[in-house]
């Protein structure tokens, strides 16, 4: 899969600026950005002018630490595809794994988690393209302060350690006060260094009830009491949905407390496969957010677990004869109420 070209602007960083006192307008103007790039859904910038944005943010901010500030101020609406995927996971681990597969779906930067069991550490490490040369520290800050927020909702202690590329902080007590571990500068790459067992912690925002609220689809074809297998089996599959992995026969069975080949021949009984089924609801699932939401087709991909947007694409189009862009511009679907969720 060829890595996209563009970084995502993060949705609520006009407000997460102004919760910190910073003045978006100084900061586009500074970075020499559209005044109202941050006013809208999905905007994405190329690399270099990515990095000029945070860099412009360092800045005006004036204040060392304002990536770290920015993370905690960022309102994690369950609505944005990103968060709604990560807060949907049911542990640490599996939020992890959604980040980066987000980051490579949607974003140049690349995130790899590598535990050892020897020492008991799980290794989360971030990587930015190097044709702009380095990160800005501020993007570095937020992404990391963004896995320690979510960490701490697990483990008190986390993280274990930190490791920075830069080689020098410009207030190195800012960063030791939040972080309260070790921080190692000068390292190869940017990581955060969580216990191994942590990954493994319940997330605590695990709330199907509150993923089926999402959109109108989601109460109609998720019941909250199914009274058939095929209806326990969609709701089993939807979900899993957000959490931005396709789901497989082994993690719906398991779910549902069945073996893989119960779940199978239980599908067989009633004349259909996971496949056919996982097919309907992605199907089903593609149009609602193509006609109630402002999602881009790449956060929709991500949403329904197709590994990059091409797939997405080509599946839509199998589905309907006609492309997501061409069925956007079609009249909102009945019964169904258009939504922004930004």
């Amino acid at each position: 899969m060829t890595p996209p070209t563009r970084c995502k602007v993060p949705v609520g960083l006009e407000g997460a600026l102004r919760a910190c006192g910073v003045a978006p307008g100084d900061v586009l103007a500074l970075a020499g950005l559209p005044p109202d790039l941050l006013a809208g859904p999905g905007a994405a910038l190329p690399v270099g002018a990515y990095f000029e944005l945070w860099r412009a943010i360092r800045k005006v901010s004036d204040d060392p630490g304002i990536g770290i500030a920015l993370a905690r101020a960022v309102r994690t609406d369950l609505t944005e595809p990103y968060f709604l995927a990560v807060f949907s996971c049911a542990t640490l681990g599996a939020a992890v794994e959604v980040i980066a597969r987000y980051k490579r779906i949607l974003s140049p930067e690349d995130v790899e988690a590598s535990i050892d069991r020897a020492s008991g550490e799980a290794t989360i490490t971030y990587r930015w393209p190097g044709g702009a040369g380095p990160p800005p520290q501020a993007l570095v800050d937020a992404e990391l302060a963004f896995l320690t927020e979510l960490a701490r909702r697990v483990a008190f202690d986390a993280p274990l350690r930190i490791e920075l590329a830069t080689p020098v902080l410009d207030t190195p007590s800012g960063h030791a006060a939040y972080y309260a571990c070790p921080i190692r500068l000068g390292a190869p790459h940017n990581t955060v260094v969580l216990a191994s067992t942590d990954l493994e912690r319940p997330l605590g925002t695990h709330n199907p009830a509150l993923l089926r609220a999402l959109l109108p689809y989601l109460r109609a074809n998720t019941p909250t009491a199914p009274d058939t297998d095929i209806e326990r089996v969609r709701s089993a599959i939807t979900q899993r949905l957000p959490a931005g992995t396709r789901p497989t026969v082994d993690t719906v069975a398991r779910d549902m407390a069945m073996s893989g080949r119960s779940l199978q021949r239980l599908l067989r009984e009633h004349g259909t496969s996971f496949r056919d089924l996982l097919d309907e609801i992605r199907h089903d699932h593609a149009r609602a957010y193509l006609g109630t939401t402002s999602f881009s087709d790449a956060e929709i991909a991500f949403l329904l677990g197709f590994g990059d947007p091409a797939s997405f694409y080509r599946a839509f189009r199998a589905w309907t004869g006609m492309s997501p862009g061409r069925y956007r511009q079609q009249d909102p679907q009945p019964g169904t109420a258009s939504i922004n969720p930004r």
